[in-house]
Order: C-alpha cells, then structure tokens, then sequence
C-alpha cells in the first residue's frame, strides 16, 4: 500500500464496543497503539472510548479529524447488528450514500469460508461493505478487512477489535503511512519507598505543565515512575531532564525504563561482589520469587526459606522460643532473629527477612493488618548483626504481600550501594509506609 498524503504527527485513539464501555474487557488495543506510533514519532493527543452507536461512533470521528492528523479506530467490523463502525465511517465521508461493495474483500471472504465448508458466508459480506471512497484493508489472520480513507486534513483508519488481528493491520498500515523510526524521544526514571506527592515535590519547575518535554509522575505499589516525553524538544533535552529527575530523587531513584526492584537489588550486589539470602514468613516466598525472576541472579542470591508456622521459625532459623513467647512472631525481636538465623544457617553476605499480618484475619489494635518488620542482617565484629524496621502497609492481603517485597528489596538495594556505590548515599533514608522511624539495631 501507498499513500501520497505526508505522514502524520498527531493521532487520536477512538475504541469502539459496549463491552469496553461496561467494563467487560480491557481495552489493551489503544495502550499498543499508542506505543506504535510513539516509536514513529507521531503524538497522541486523546482516547476516547465508545458503545455501539451508529450516531456516536459518527460523531467521534468527526471530532477526532477536526485535531488529529491521524484517527485510529478499533472494533465494530464484524458481521453482527451491533457491528456499526463501517456504517458510522459511511454517515462521516459519505452521507447518505450506500455503502458498495468491495470485490476484492468479498472475493476473499467466500474463499475463507467455502475453504472451513461453512454456510455463513451471506451474512458475512457485510463484512466486505465499504463507504465511497474508502479502501480495505486485508485481514490474514481473520475476516475483518479494515478501512482507511481521507477526511478534511486527516487519514482515518478503522481496525478490527481482536488484538491478534488488529496488531499486524496497524503495523502494515502505519508502515505506509509512516516509516518506523524517529519515535518521540522519551524515558522514565523509576523510583520506590518515596511517596508520589513527595516525588512531585522534588522535581519542583520539571513538573509545570507547558512545558518541553513534559514530565509526569505515576505511582503503582510503591514504585514511582517520572515519565519525560518530548513534544517538539530533541532527545538531548529528555536526557537532561531524566538526569535531573534521577539527582532530584536520589537515593531511590532505581533505574529507568524496564528495571525493577529486583534487578536494581542484584546489580547492586553484582557490583559489591556480594550475596543475600532470605527469610520469609507472610509473603510466602514472594521475596525469593522477585529476586530468581532476574535473569543471572544465581550469582548473588544463594536461596531462602519460608517458615510461616513458628515451628519453622525455631526449626529451620533458630528463632528462640522465649523471642517466640514473649515478643510473637510478628515483632522487631522475631524479624531480627530471622534475619540472623538466616544469615548464619545459609551463608551469604546479607540476609533479608520479612514477618507480619497480611490478613484479611489476624489483626489486632496493637498490630494491625498490614504491620510487618522487615529485618536486614549482615556480617561484623561480633558476629551476625541486624537491622530492622516496621511498615504499616494499606491494601488487600495482595497488596501487603507485594508491597512488603518491594519494601524489602529497596532495603536490600541501599545497604548494597553503600558497600559498593557512591558514598553519598545517606544511610537508611525514610521509606513510604514507615511506621517506626529511623532503622535501629535490633536486640538480640
């Protein structure tokens, strides 16, 4: 396919479907279209999400025209009455006209059905309907032909809804339309155990609208990411602002793009020529399950293990029995003697462990659901030595669980740098969902 017309540098997203308006379905077709045409340097300005409704879906893309040089639209293709797109596009660059049918794309159609011996394929030549002036788009992987046509200044370009047919159409049309390469210059820096508002705070003058590129903050379980888009600025210019962005939120600034808690950890380590083990109570091996998700983290991270009745705590870690009666299993006492048991049971240079409540049941008003004490040993003078602190985490048992690992792993990760990174790293900074202040040295 070929196209006289320049490629385009903005796009509106318009998906269509009552089941994405429910809520039914998630819509991951808008999320990958954006991200194409990110990586070819043309800007989404908008989303918009739509029933099956003729006049609407008409109405959307008049509008999406009027400001978007490029107008994507996914769904309603098929060959059922609630299937309107074709119809829609119709009533915007062809009114009142009927809409003709393609020979080609019907062609194909009673190819694809006589070939699967099926009876359907009246019905489905709806699917081979395009408005005057529209061209079809070939589906190899389904029956859904798309369509694209030029509207005013823009190219509007209807796609079918199933993910697996929707992904090569888009990539075969935009290979037309516009090259890939010379995506928009971005990036983020990702940080964890800073709280978003104070994260914001930081960045101060980074975060005033208007300006290029754009940075904005989101925030998932604890992990904070500072995303910088260029609009017309050059890649230089992201460079500086995720420079600046990472000074700003030193020392949790993590890594960038696709680094995790987990991998900023083991590089940690790697650098330092260390390893870690693990002792785990309420996250049920969650904490050793993030750390062997890296690749190559066999050479830093020697095992753990899961003792969550009290019997493991004192059979496997040495846990005391007068820790156990006195202090119970959820308390600075029991996550320092983890912690050390650990260490001194399975080697290792460092040792993480994690006790608490996660709930739903279990909570108490001296400890609630969501208290846990995460406790980090190491080696010294005198033997095996620990640090621990109390988080009070909010959410569901999920979010406890996931939230007390990502806590632990920023822990692990900053005691690492200060072995091995640069020595401006403040020791034991405060981390979000504190609850017991600086970190102290545990009694034994």
């Amino acid at each position: 396919m070929s196209t006289d017309v320049a490629g385009p540098r903005t796009a509106f997203i318009l998906s269509i479907g009552d089941e994405l308006v429910a809520g039914e379905i998630l819509d991951t077709n808008a999320m990958a279209i954006a991200a194409e045409l990110a990586r070819r340097g043309v800007r989404t300005l908008g989303h918009g999400t739509l029933p099956d409704d003729r006049g609407r879906i008409a109405g959307a893309l008049v509008d999406a025209a009027a400001v978007a040089d490029l107008v994507v639209a996914t769904g309603g293709l098929g060959p059922t009455a609630d299937d309107l797109t074709r119809f829609a596009l119709g009533d915007v660059v062809a009114p009142g006209a009927d809409l003709v049918e393609d020979e080609a794309s019907a062609s194909r159609l009673r190819r694809w059905f006589k070939a699967r011996a099926s009876r359907t394929v009246a019905t489905n030549l709806v699917q081979a309907l395009r408005p005057s002036g529209a061209r079809m788009l070939a589906n190899e992987h389904g029956t859904a032909d798309g369509l694209l046509v030029r509207h005013g200044g823009a190219t509007i370009v209807c796609l079918p809804g199933p993910p697996r047919e929707m992904r090569p159409m888009l990539e075969g049309t935009l290979d037309a339309l516009v090259p890939a390469g010379g995506g928009l210059p971005s990036g983020a820096v990702l940080a964890c155990g800073l709280p978003e508002s104070e994260a914001a705070d930081r960045l101060g003058d980074l975060m005033d609208r208007g300006r290029d590129p754009v940075v904005g903050t989101t925030a998932a379980d604890g992990v904070v990411a500072a995303r910088v888009r260029a609009i017309d600025a050059d890649e230089a210019a992201v460079r500086r602002d995720l420079d600046a962005v990472e000074r700003a939120w030193a020392p949790y600034a993590f890594g960038r793009d696709g680094a995790t808690p987990a991998t900023a950890a083991g590089a940690a380590l790697r650098r330092a020529g260390e390893t870690v083990v693990t002792a785990e109570s309420c996250t049920g091996g969650l904490l050793g399950g993030a750390l062997t998700e890296v690749s190559g983290s066999s050479a830093w991270y020697l095992g753990g293990v899961t003792s969550y009745s009290n019997g493991l705590k004192r059979a496997l870690l040495g846990v005391p029995d007068e820790v156990l009666e006195r202090h119970g299993a959820v308390s600075a006492e029991t996550a320092a003697a983890m912690a050390r048991g650990a260490l001194a049971r399975l080697g290792g240079d460092w040792a993480l462990s994690v006790t608490g409540i996660a709930g739903p049941d279990g909570g108490t008003p001296e400890k609630p659901v969501g208290e846990v004490w995460i406790g980090i040993a190491f080696g010294g003078d005198g033997g095996p030595r620990a640090r621990v602190r109390r988080f009070r985490f909010r959410g569901d048992r999920e979010v406890i669980r996931r939230r007390t690992v990502q806590t632990a792993l920023v822990m692990l990760r900053l005691a690492a740098v200060r072995i091995g990174g640069p020595a401006t790293v403040e020791p034991d900074p405060p981390l979000t969902w504190e609850a017991a202040g600086p970190a102290a040295e545990a009694p034994s």
